[in-house]
């Protein structure tokens, strides 16, 4: 118990965390908003409001930002990262969406915004965002406000930019490793339809195999089904949507075990499922795996038959 005393409160730090720390100070109208305001709007600007995780047809925005300046409304369309690399035509994705909101909304500004620590914004891709703003950056506004909660951001970011500097080691775990290779082979034969992909080394954390590359399903946004194999659950989660929207869109079509669940900011089409243990051996649970992913194999199944009613218009 002494041990949790002693590691920092955030522990290992994901860009969602940034996101809503950002968010948060962003708010409070203090030092960060004035710097974004300036580097966003290139002049003295005021805050109007911050929201996080913002998707639509195009994808995901980690924090949307409002400004007014000379008498007009900018957007900044925010892509925050600490480590990870540029998707697929992330940057693209943006400036797609970008070009969508400012002519849907006459008369604004919007732009795309990358967030990252300095030698980030180094990289190739990194020039294809309209403005860029760095952690460090960031943390001199921080630096300016000296109280508790700023101090505690300050912090963060600090840790964000040591750990991108270190980078991130995965540790094998042997024991989840065979699992995630078990489930592989039963998956070949039992679900073929899955398209598995070869099995390589897991760490100890990596418990929810995704069917990304699943017929059907490759390709298709905010929809991912998923397999919580170590909480018993087989889920077709929708990001962005309320339960009772899919529950709406889904009634009279679930199958016996289906029940539609909020989870965040997504609601699912869960089927349960006996628990998987990775610690254990993994040849005593075949069964187990067959049958979690049986029941993935139905929820993919009501996906591909229903995908126009499933999908928002």
């Amino acid at each position: 118990m002494l041990a949790v005393f002693d590691r920092s409160p955030l522990g290992w730090l994901r860009e969602r965390d940034v996101d809503l720390l950002l968010c948060s100070e962003l708010h409070a109208r203090g030092e960060v908003a004035s710097t974004f305001g300036e580097k966003i709007c290139g002049r003295v600007a005021t805050f109007e409001g911050a929201w996080v995780s913002i998707s639509d047809e195009s994808g995901e925005s980690d924090l949307v930002v409002s400004y007014e300046a000379g008498g007009r409304k900018v957007v900044a369309l925010v892509e925050n990262k600490i480590a990870a690399g540029f998707q697929p035509e992330q940057q693209l994705r943006y400036r797609t969406r970008a070009a969508r909101w400012a002519a849907e909304a006459e008369g604004a500004i919007v732009v795309t915004v990358l967030v990252a620590p300095r030698d980030y914004l180094n990289r190739p891709g990194a020039e294809d965002f309209d403005i860029r703003v760095s952690y460090e950056e960031v943390a001199d506004a921080l630096g300016r406000e000296r109280d508790p909660r700023s101090t505690f951001f300050l912090d963060a970011v600090v840790a964000a930019v040591a750990q991108h500097r270190s980078g991130y080691v995965m540790t094998e775990d042997e024991a989840v490793t065979a699992t995630w290779k078990l489930i592989e082979a039963v998956g070949k034969r039992v679900v073929p339809q899955f398209r598995f992909a070869v099995a390589g080394g897991k760490p100890s954390r990596s418990v929810w195999p995704y069917f990304r590359s699943a017929e059907g399903l490759s390709g298709v946004k905010d929809v991912v089904l998923v397999w919580k194999a170590e909480r018993g659950q087989a889920d077709l989660q929708f990001a962005s949507t309320l339960e009772a929207d899919l529950a709406q869109r889904c009634e009279g079509i679930l199958g016996p075990g289906m029940s539609v669940v909020q989870a965040s900011k997504s609601a699912s089409v869960r089927v349960a499922t006996r628990f998987l243990d990775f610690r254990t051996d993994p040849s005593d649970q075949e069964d187990v795996i067959v049958e979690g992913l049986v029941a993935c194999e139905r929820l993919r199944a009501l996906f591909v038959e229903n995908r126009a009613r499933l999908l928002p218009r």
